[in-house]
């Protein structure tokens, strides 16, 4: 008599797979990763507590030309927002006659300042005369010691404009409140080592460790930053230098934003806040960049990236939210600048954005100004999310057999989704449902991912 052996069943459990809240990664160890973490995220913004769909975009302004730049100009309780296309500027709200017309570029670097005078607007491209607009007026820039079409950027400081001549080592500077009259030459030339000519300037707010006080930085095309103190550049008794520092090479003139008192600068090496390129050397600086955790991703950018369409970066602040541009590829990288997850929207045809009565813009070379974020659609065409979590060993090696999935979702409108399987660390196609086009504006981004849960129940 034969005893036959019972035979025995594979165990089975339950393997949570949490909510994006970490955002895409591809920097880690991909064997021992958070679930919390994805290897896509399409379409879906990280919070703190899950992942929400994006909103959709629609049309602001229809420009008719690829719009290069945009950029705000305050007044009061409004903002109006304007698009420079390669020759003309317009103001998105009222589009007549273009507000500035026959110019040869549109690259216009702009800031605005408060006089005596009121309320100015001053702009240049380094090959048109510069400009100032005072709420309803464009006037030309007029200054002396230096032409006008040499000043390629510009930007506020203790209350001057100061600007930087393009492809010198020289930096210019007006009176305090001043739109116009004499530039006085601030030379550069013997501050930095590694050559190439100044791109940009800004105010960087600077942690003394008694206090935070204001900046004036000048950045290089070879990575080099200079780091300058005082309000009066005329006398080393009121302007002194504080250090010279290294980067990677800025992509643009336009590469860096705001990030409360601390400057985030786009370079080679990812995108990197001004303080820590203080602490470390460039080698260890990548650690630190804000893009480090999509490194590769980053890196593909920037080898493929043309001068004709320059990445671009706005810090929407209200909604905590890092818009990072990729012209020419209908995708976009998107940080919450909170927690420092990354996600990438697609679709979405970015090639510059501003922020204008708290509201996000982009503008795209086929001459549209769209809303972001705005209703759930992108302007009649329908968009899908996809999140593919961190790849889990679920508590053991082994071969594991994946039976079934469900899925938690917070939403006040309707839903269709698919749920699949990858495995041996390799995504393979991931499926899009069939969306469902909204056309209620209310529901916009409503659609929460919670958690994934593979296993054998369902409990």
């Amino acid at each position: 008599m034969f005893n036959r052996a019972a035979i025995k069943t594979r165990p089975h459990s339950d393997q949570v797979f949490k909510a994006p809240t970490r955002g895409w990664v591809q920097s880690g160890n991909i064997v021992s990763a958070p679930t919390d973490q994805a290897e896509v995220l399409d379409n879906i913004f990280p919070t703190a507590q899950s992942g929400r769909l994006r909103g959709g975009c629609s049309v602001h302004a229809d420009i008719g030309d690829p719009i290069v730049r945009l950029f705000a100009y305050s007044s009061g309780p409004s903002e109006v927002l304007f698009a420079a296309t390669a020759t003309d500027i317009w103001d998105t709200s009222s589009l007549g006659a273009a507000a500035l017309a026959s110019q040869t570029s549109g690259d216009w670097s702009v800031t605005q300042i408060v006089t005596a005078g009121g309320s100015f607007l001053v702009g240049v491209n380094g090959v048109d005369t510069g400009w100032t607009f005072n709420g309803s007026t464009f006037s030309a820039l007029s200054l002396t010691g230096i032409a006008e079409e040499d000043v390629s950027q510009i930007w506020l400081y203790k209350e001057r404009l100061f600007f930087i001549e393009k492809g010198t080592m020289s930096a210019w500077y007006l009176p305090v409140k001043s739109i116009g009259g004499t530039a006085v030459e601030i030379p550069l030339g013997s501050v930095f080592r590694r050559g190439g000519s100044l791109l940009f300037g800004a105010t960087w707010s600077l942690d003394t460790g008694s206090n935070i006080a204001d900046a004036c930085i000048f950045v290089t095309t070879n990575g080099e930053i200079a780091v300058y103190q005082g309000n009066d550049p005329s006398s080393s008794s009121t302007w002194a230098l504080s250090g010279v520092y290294d980067i990677g090479k800025p992509i643009d003139k336009h590469a860096f934003f705001k990030a409360g008192g601390d400057l985030a600068i786009m370079t080679s090496d990812g995108i990197v806040p001004v303080s820590a390129a203080l602490r470390k050397d460039r080698a260890a600086l990548q650690a630190d960049a804000i893009t480090f955790p999509i490194e590769d991703a980053w890196a593909n950018v920037i080898a493929q990236r043309t001068t004709e369409y320059p990445i671009t970066a706005t810090l929407w602040q209200s909604q905590t939210m890092l818009l990072v541009g990729v012209p020419g590829k209908n995708i976009a990288y998107v940080a919450n600048a909170r927690t420092g997850a990354w996600c990438r929207y697609t679709g979405w045809d970015v090639r510059c954005s501003a922020v204008a009565d708290d509201q996000l813009y982009f503008g795209t070379n086929d001459g549209l100004v769209m809303k972001a974020e705005s209703g759930g659609n992108d302007n009649g065409v329908a968009y899908t999310g996809a999140y593919v979590p961190s790849f889990s060993q679920c508590g053991y090696a082994g071969i594991k057999v994946a039976n079934h999935g469900i899925v938690t979702i917070r939403s006040n409108s309707g839903n269709n989704f698919v749920l699949s399987a990858h495995s041996d660390y390799q995504v393979g196609n991931v499926t899009p449902s069939s969306a469902l086009v909204s056309t209620d504006s209310s529901v916009c981004g409503t659609g929460v991912w919670g958690t994934f849960i593979w296993g054998g129940s369902s409990s």
